[in-house]
């Protein structure tokens, strides 16, 4: 059944070309009736036959260009709208969490401390050496454990977010997810983290740093988008690394319009 289906497709996209190709073999023949100049018809289909790869560069390349282009800036647009969702509801807080278990702190703020001068190229440079930064992490096993709490209270949520298969398109966010979600698989599989022995807090606190890591170049993206696109809600956002803190309302509860 399958295959009769295939070959109706093909068979009325050939009927189309078949066609198309006889309008066109109709319309050449009533201009040979009404003129008599074969030479100017032959003349006229050899230019336009010979601009045919032209055509196909147009259309195939730089056409197609400009449609991928559209594409990934829509993408790009609905990769903000999950991380706003992400960033309101858990991911400030595992940030926070994560952040208490840095010991080189101040390398890892001279990388997200944004101000309202950054540019694209400020942005892209600090994602750069954020991705290039050596945390040094305290194997704590009292915040290790804290950690641990919060990533599961939110173990279904961040499953529910990998198994959507939206994130496939965002990479950098599956990433991100599936290092927490390893987070999760550790602390299932190691056990309560006060009997654990001083190398596995080790093991724990540095994958904890990677997750740190992913988990802070998505809030530097998401601050750029909120730059170009939300300004108002940037600076409310801009300095607060630190104590990261929710989307800010206005006294009414609702969220400031730029």
């Amino acid at each position: 059944m399958p295959y009769l289906q295939l070959d109706k497709k093909y068979f009325n996209k050939l009927t189309i070309a078949l066609g198309l190709l006889a309008v066109s073999g109709f319309f050449f023949l009533g201009f040979w009736f009404y003129t008599g100049d074969l030479a100017y018809i032959s003349t006229y289909f050899y230019i336009h036959l010979a601009f045919l790869p032209i055509h196909a560069l147009v259309l195939g390349l730089i056409l197609d260009e400009l449609i991928q282009l559209r594409e990934k800036i829509e993408r790009r647009k609905r990769l903000n709208m999950f991380l706003g969702i992400f960033f309101r509801q858990m991911g400030m807080d595992i940030m926070l969490n994560l952040l208490n278990l840095v010991k080189n702190r101040e390398d890892f703020d001279d990388r997200l401390l944004v101000d309202k001068t950054w540019g694209a190229a400020r942005f892209r440079r600090a994602r750069r050496d954020l991705a290039g930064l050596k945390l040094r992490m305290d194997p704590n096993a009292r915040m290790l454990a804290a950690l641990m709490e919060v990533l599961a209270s939110r173990e279904e949520d961040i499953i529910a977010m990998t198994r959507n298969p939206l994130m496939l398109e965002f990479e950098s966010l599956h990433h991100c997810l599936l290092s927490l979600f390893h987070l999760i698989e550790e602390s299932h599989f190691r056990g309560p983290m006060e009997k654990l022995r001083p190398e596995v807090l080790r093991h724990l606190g540095q994958d904890a740093g990677k997750a740190l890591i992913r988990l802070a170049s998505l809030w530097l993206a998401y601050l750029e988008h909120l730059k170009d696109e939300h300004p108002v809600l940037f600076g409310f956002q801009v300095g607060l690394h630190s104590s990261i803190q929710p989307m800010m309302l206005d006294e009414n509860g609702d969220e400031l319009d730029d």
